[in-house]
Parts: C-alpha cells; structure tokens; sequence
C-alpha cells in the first residue's frame, strides 16, 4: 500500500524566469534583511561544531536553543559548467559559482528504526543516506549508495516502501530527443529492476516534458506534473510492463496548464494543482475535468490582490488544521508569498509576504505538537512560521547563512521535508543537504 506524500520540489523550467525572479527580489532586499534574525556571524574561515544551537528573540521573549543544525553534506557531484550565481550576496559581490549540480529534491524514508534519506540532483543520480544518531546528540551523515539513471533528477518521493525517481532521459525509440521518465523501486527487493512509468507500449515515458511533481494514494494512484503542462493519473498494474512485469498504466490526462505543474495535493476528491503560469486549478479525480481556477495576475506590489498569486506557483501542501478547524491548502509562489486556501470553497484565507520567492514548503511541528510551516526561500534561506498562530503565517525564526554562519549559503532551497523527532531537511542549488531539529519552545 501507498502512503500520502507530497512532493514539490520547485521547478527551474527555464534559467530566465529565475534571473528575472531575482532582478525582481534584489528590489525588496532591505525589507528582507530587516526581518531576519539578527544572530552573530561566524567567521568563514571558522570551524562549526555541529550541532550548531541557534537562539533568538521574538515578540520580546527570549527562546534559546529552539533550532539545531545537526549536519551539512555535499549532496551532487562538481558542475563543470558551473557560473557566476544570482545571489544576492547581502553586501553587494556576486563572485561565488555554483561549482556543484544543484540538488532538486529530498525524501524521508523511516525503516526499521533507521532514519533514511533519499536526495535527487542534476548531475542524474539519486543517492541514499544513512542518518544516524551520534553520541553527542547529532547526526552523522553517511552516503550508502547513488545511482545514476542518465539525466537530472526532478523529484524524489518515497512511498510506503517504494521510492520513485523522476528525471530526464533519452527513450529508447528516439535517442536524440529527451522525455520526463519515471521509475519506481521496490525498497524490500532493491536488486529487481524497477517499475516504470509508461504513456503506452510505444512512447515508454511518463511525458514529453520532464516530470516535476508526484503525489501517490493510499489505493497505489500515482499523479505527475510535468513540464509539458499535463497531469497524468497513472494505476500500478501487475502485468503491464515488459513481459507481463508489474508497471503503472495511464489511467487519464489532465490539460490547462501554461507551463510545468509544479504542485499537487489531492483533497478529497478534488485535485489541486499549481504551475509556473502562476494558476491553481481544481480538478474532479473521478472525472478529470477541471471545475475551479484562480488565475494569475500581473505582478503589481501596489495593487495585486491578495487572492492571487502574480508569480510561478512553486509548490502545494494541504493541512488539515487540529481540533477539526478545517481543511486547507498551502501555496508558494515567487511572487515572494505563502497563501492559505480554504480547501472547501476555494477562498484566499491569509497571505505573508516573504521578501525573497518562497521555492518550497513543508510542515512540522514543535515539540508540544503545534503545527509550523517551513519555507524554503530563493537566495538559501529558511522561514519558520505558525500555522494556526494568531497572527496566521506569524514569523517564528529565519536562519539565514549570513547571520548564523550555517545553512545555505547559495539557493535557491529546491526542497523541504519533515522528518521525526520534530527534524527536517533541506536541498538547495549549492548542492549541499543539511539536516535540522526544532528542539525548544516558540511560546505558541
């Protein structure tokens, strides 16, 4: 059986759209370095002795020890074709390169006990990790396997026990063209070769464009975004590959979007969907049709209203609020916000600005077990906000490598989970994947 797990890794369907994201971001820096925390900086040649215990104050209450960063790995191989980057650099340079394949996603698997990490990068291997616990209280990272299956990796996600790969390649059919693959695991027979993910006997891909979200069911349903603009439902079929191997079979598709789908999340019967042409769609599963859309607006700082986002949507996440509050859904734009959904009737609920694109989202909780909201942001930062807070979306913690010398110093943050024991774990551009835990009180 399947297990619900979303996975939005932010797209980079084109290297303009990020310059232009950023050109647009570098207007509101001062208002971003404002609002975040003021710890003190290391120094780059110091050594940090993880885990790193970061403290700080919010609403006048001082709450030591809230976060710890337990480790940092380089996560992708060297990028010969690295470049200058786009960010920010807060006091103005723009000289660091990006001398490894940006890592694009991040997959939590729990197994017997053990804490294990799926990464995917676009040097066009997925790696496993082993994240141990380690007498001082951190986690050791330890690399026990990659594989490389011939063109970057999109998305990682990990189902019950099946892990899901999806990347770029070469079909078999048409060598000189690329395609958006999908193959499937088995995690309790690794050495069988793995499922894959086919339009039909005669187009053995998952779509013309790479693959860029999944999201599986309970009843072994698989949903794929791609970059060609369509949803596809897949179902597991035990005798639909090669020579009678299980395989997932088209089941429909889903058309409308301008650009990759870049969120899914499935409530209900209702399918959300979010892309780079900046809509969410809704969409009846039992029939395919599409029966909302809120569309996008044009970026306006002055009058874009709050009900819209005026950006690519980078990811979607539904919530289902404690004490039967309701439902809702998450959305994270580069238009710089986070927006809440009554996943009901479709309304626009709250709204916070984030002063950078938000490029990925994920939900945790504290360890009283009220729920927060991570926001992976675009120049490698990451927000810690409230769920249910009063105010909603209310600003936590934001670890930023400029002012608490750990973290991501290059992003854009590609992906963030939550792991258990309140921990969570990031991705971003710099190639790096760095391990997280919410150990103390943000006084909710």
């Amino acid at each position: 059986h399947f297990i619900t797990d979303n996975k939005v890794p932010w797209d980079l369907e084109v290297e303009e759209a990020v310059e232009v994201a950023a050109a647009a971001v570098a207007a509101e820096e001062a208002a971003a370095e404002e609002e975040a925390i003021q710890a003190p900086n290391h120094a780059s040649n110091s050594v940090v002795i993880l885990p790193l215990e970061i403290a700080h104050e919010v609403t006048n209450v001082a709450l030591p020890h809230v976060v710890k960063m337990h480790a940092v790995t380089e996560a992708s191989d060297k990028n010969p074709d690295a470049k200058t980057n786009y960010n920010r650099g807060y006091s103005g340079q723009n000289t660091k390169s990006k001398d490894k394949h940006k890592v694009t996603s991040v997959s939590v698997w729990e197994t017997n006990g053990q804490i294990k990490l799926f990464t995917g990068a676009h040097d066009g291997k997925w790696r496993l990790w082993n994240a141990a616990p380690a007498a001082n209280g951190s986690v050791t990272l330890t690399q026990e396997f990659e594989h490389f299956v011939g063109g970057p990796v999109d998305t990682v996600h990990i189902a019950a026990h099946y892990f899901f790969c999806g990347f770029e390649a070469s079909p078999i059919e048409c060598p000189d063209a690329k395609a958006g693959m999908v193959h499937s695991w088995n995690l309790n027979a690794p050495s069988e070769p793995p499922m894959e993910l086919w339009m039909g006997p005669m187009a053995k891909y998952a779509g013309s464009g790479r693959i860029r979200s999944l999201w599986t069911t309970a009843d072994g349903s698989v949903f794929s975004g791609g970059s060609d603009g369509i949803i596809r439902q897949w179902a597991f079929n035990p005798t639909g590959g090669p020579n009678g191997t299980p395989a997932f079979s088209l089941v429909k598709s889903m058309s409308g979007h301008l650009g990759a789908v870049t969120g899914l999340a499935l409530v209900g019967t209702m399918l959300w969907s979010g892309g780079m042409d900046g809509t969410l769609r809704l969409w009846n599963v039992e029939s395919g049709d599409q029966v909302h859309l809120v569309p996008a607006v044009k970026k306006d700082a002055a009058n874009s209203p709050p009900g819209h986002h005026s950006g690519p949507v980078t990811g979607l996440l539904p919530f289902e609020a404690p004490n039967n509050q309701g439902s809702f859904v998450f959305s994270s734009s580069l238009d710089d916000t986070v927006k809440v959904w009554n996943a009901t009737n479709g309304e626009c609920v709250a709204s916070e600005s984030h002063g950078q694109g938000v490029t990925s989202i994920a939900l945790t909780a504290d360890p009283k077990g009220n729920p927060l909201l991570l926001c992976g942001l675009f120049y490698g930062d990451i927000m810690i906000r409230g769920t249910i807070s009063n105010p909603p979306l209310v600003l936590l913690l934001k670890l930023s490598h400029q002012y608490v010398g750990v973290g991501h110093e290059l992003g854009p943050v590609n992906d963030i989970q939550s792991g258990p024991g309140n921990t969570f774990y990031a991705v971003a551009d710099d190639g790096k994947l760095t391990v997280w835990q919410i150990t103390g009180d943000f006084g909710l």
